[in-house]
């Protein structure tokens, strides 16, 4: 093995030319393939992923209002594509009259109120209890109001043609980043929700009583509802509508978000195979070629002796060189590269632009040495059709 190797390297260095030449080649292919695999793994990866994982496009929203039993929510709490559900109130009280942080001197009105629960996927901490509340990112910026701040919420109903106001202090327990949900809201505890609601339509609840604990209702005219994945929404929707539930997914293309990852995978697996096969056979063809052009050498070798697997282990060899050297010598100039897109273009995420990790590095590495070895076989079988008797014929 060790003369096979030292006469592929000899052979390779004698006719340098046509080993630059197949280098130069193999890198005008694998670089720009690599770059590609990089910008896919980096920042289109990203985007897709987070258009495909984002919450908001899981959502189910409920269309018009009726009356669903404790026993509905159960059996969605109950079902595996259900990623979380909650009751809510008639959309009427889906909003309070003001949020104010006193000591920020900051008023908001007509702010929207959103039921919470276990489980939310908007909520990333503890679920606020009565009196507790999560600001959206851009609500908390317009009161100037943080974690552990107390702001006042105010709730106004008419009454014989007066206005009542009824108001409580909420602590607020965290914050919905604006890549979650990016208007202004407070998400409340679902008692919290059906306090606003019972005291505008019960008469006989005042602005001093309206903050006590009272019974659940036995219905709820609306939801807030989320699939487990994006997968399940259009089965899930199925299933309501199936129990007679009308409901419209916030993502208008569900299926062109789930085909959209797919479809760039085989869009990218499809160049590659192109790329791959291509190169295949322009290395088959180059291998069989050096092969002919030295058919005297192997012929001569032969004639001193050298057994035919030693010989055939020339071009095997010579293939494992070339392909692993191209790809050595590839990301030595693909990885600098690479780090240069990712210093000169930012991801807002702070996210790679491009990403080749070791995996990857190795994967390719491996997809070489298996195309180094498949591609040299015509060239193999070319060694041992190569006759002792060629050498003397050509010194004739």
């Amino acid at each position: 093995m060790r003369l096979a190797l030292t006469l592929s390297l000899r052979d390779l260095g004698h006719d340098w030319r046509a080993t630059f030449c197949f280098l130069a080649a193999l890198m005008g292919v694998l670089a720009p393939l690599l770059v590609l695999f990089a910008l896919k793994n980096g920042i289109i990866q990203n985007m897709v992923t987070s258009l495909v994982d984002d919450p908001s496009n899981r959502e189910l929203i409920a269309e018009g209002a009726a009356r669903y039993p404790a026993e509905f929510f159960q059996a969605l709490q109950q079902n595996p594509d259900v990623g979380f559900v909650s009751p809510s109130t008639r959309s009427i009280n889906t909003t309070v009259s003001a949020l104010r942080h006193r000591d920020a001197r900051a008023l908001e009105r007509n702010v929207s109120v959103i039921p919470t629960g276990a489980g939310d996927p908007l909520i990333a901490g503890e679920v606020p209890e009565p009196g507790a509340v999560y600001l959206s990112e851009s609500l908390a910026e317009a009161l100037s109001a943080e974690p552990g701040d107390t702001i006042e919420m105010f709730v106004d109903r008419e009454l014989s043609g007066q206005r009542e106001t009824a108001r409580r202090d909420m602590t607020v327990s965290g914050i919905v980043g604006k890549q979650l949900y990016g208007r202004d809201a407070a998400f409340l505890s679902l008692p919290d929700l059906l306090a606003v609601e019972l005291y505008r339509d019960d008469r006989a609840i005042s602005a001093d009583t309206w903050t006590e604990p009272r019974p659940a209702p036995p219905y709820y005219p609306s939801f807030r509802l989320y699939a487990r994945d994006l997968e399940v929404l259009p089965k899930l929707r199925s299933e309501l509508a199936a129990m007679g539930v009308r409901a419209r997914p916030r993502a208008q293309n569900v299926e062109l978000l789930l085909a959209l990852r797919t479809n760039l995978n085989i869009l990218f697996l499809a160049v590659a195979g192109l790329a791959c096969a291509g190169f295949w056979f322009a290395m088959a063809a180059n291998l069989r070629a050096m092969t002919e052009t030295r058919r005297v050498t192997y012929s001569l070798l032969g004639l001193l002796g050298s057994p035919l697997g030693q010989r055939r282990l020339i071009p095997l060899m010579q293939a494992v060189i070339l392909v692993q050297g191209g790809i050595a010598l590839t990301l030595l100039a693909v990885l600098p590269t690479i780090a240069g897109i990712n210093a000169y273009f930012s991801d807002p995420g702070g996210n790679a632009v491009a990403q080749l990790g070791l995996v990857h590095v190795a994967a390719t590495l491996a997809i070489g040495l298996v195309t180094s070895l498949t591609a040299s076989g015509w060239a193999l079988s070319a060694v041992g059709g190569i006759g002792m008797d060629e050498v003397l014929t050509h010194a004739a």
